[in-house]
């Protein structure tokens, strides 16, 4: 059944949500987007806290920033956006969530099954987007260049992964094959990232072996199945033409254009 809202509440929540980037989401703890149900996947060993700096307007080379935490377990890790509430960590007051960059985004690494699912929350919440696909298999070639990171011995290697070439320095003093978002599969754990062209970077600004145990959760929300491309495809259809997307879904009566064009960069260019 196909939800509707009345216009003027669906011009507010834009006004609001979306102004804080082309797929603006609410907070969690919001209604639909409860945070006190959900199914643990596995206990947390590890915590590594990232900050994104992603330039969002290359033209104006405007920059937002995210702060992330991923949670590695022997069987599972989560990368999820620092905005409280969360299980995993201590609670608090939701706030309106950066939306551009990863702030919408969580993303589940299963090493047991070697998959790799991702949620995404978009504009006009209720329902979040899962997909889910084979744990990726970034082909890096290792340079013979060091460096010290965060108190630890670190090297350099490369890889070109969904239409951007990385570079990624990790340690072997952790040796985890993880990293930042997608990032992985070096015989040791990443603690810094970027593009070439440095639209996106990926910095390590803190690493915790846990003693006690911190719960990996999946929560109980109303999950749309679908596909990386297809919300890709969604995302950029928010950012060309506003108007025509909530058109689709509300079906607004002598609307008038609202949204001018907004700039997209996209992390995943393939």
């Amino acid at each position: 059944m196909k939800r509707t809202l009345p216009i003027i509440a669906v011009l507010m929540f834009a006004a609001s949500s979306f102004a804080q980037g082309p797929n603006g989401v609410t907070p969690l703890g919001a209604r639909g987007l409860e945070t006190d149900k959900y199914a643990v996947v596995d206990s947390a060993l590890y915590k590594f806290s990232y900050r994104l700096t992603c330039i969002v307007d290359t033209e104006k080379v405007e920059k937002v920033e995210n702060r992330l935490v991923l949670l590695i377990g022997k069987d599972a890790s989560k990368m999820f956006n620092l905005y409280p509430p969360h299980p995993e960590l201590e609670s608090g007051v939701a706030k309106p969530d950066e939306s551009r960059g990863l702030g919408g985004t969580e993303v589940f690494k299963d090493f047991r099954r070697r998959k790799m699912a991702v949620t995404t929350r978009v504009f006009m919440p209720k329902d979040v987007f899962l997909y889910e696909e084979e744990l990726p298999r970034q082909s890096w070639t290792i340079t013979d260049d060091t460096r010290q990171i965060y108190g630890y011995s670190c090297q350099k290697a490369t890889s070109r992964y969904l239409g951007r070439d990385y570079e990624a320095w990790y340690t072997l003093e952790i040796p985890i094959p993880n990293g930042p978002w997608k990032l992985g599969g070096l015989p040791g754990m990443i603690l810094e990232a970027n593009d070439v062209q440095r639209h996106y970077v990926f910095d390590c600004i803190g690493i915790e072996k846990l003693k006690d145990k911190v719960p990996i959760v999946k929560y109980d929300w109303h999950y749309v199945r679908t596909t990386r491309e297809e919300v890709n495809r969604l995302i950029k259809r928010m950012c060309d033409d506003m108007d025509a997307y909530l058109s689709s879904i509300i079906q607004p009566q002598n609307h008038k254009p609202v949204y001018s064009p907004r700039p997209y960069n996209p992390l995943e260019k393939e």
